[in-house]
């Protein structure tokens, strides 16, 4: 199980997608992320972040 805090999550968003995505989802994010949990890993894919989509921005860096 990899909780994460929002601010842990937004720093990679940050270096994946740029600033100004990560400021415009910001405020959508939970305090803590566990990306194992059904609700929390429904929110990321409506925000359109996956752990490939993640891992593809990233150059494979994830």
């Amino acid at each position: 199980m990899a909780i994460h805090t929002k601010a842990q999550a937004l720093a990679v968003i940050r270096r994946a997608y740029g600033p100004e995505f990560a400021d415009s989802i910001a405020g959508q994010l939970p305090d803590r992320i566990d990306p194992d949990n059904d609700a929390d890993a429904e929110l990321l894919r409506r925000l359109g972040l996956t752990t490939e989509g993640l891992a593809e921005a990233l150059g494979g860096e994830l």
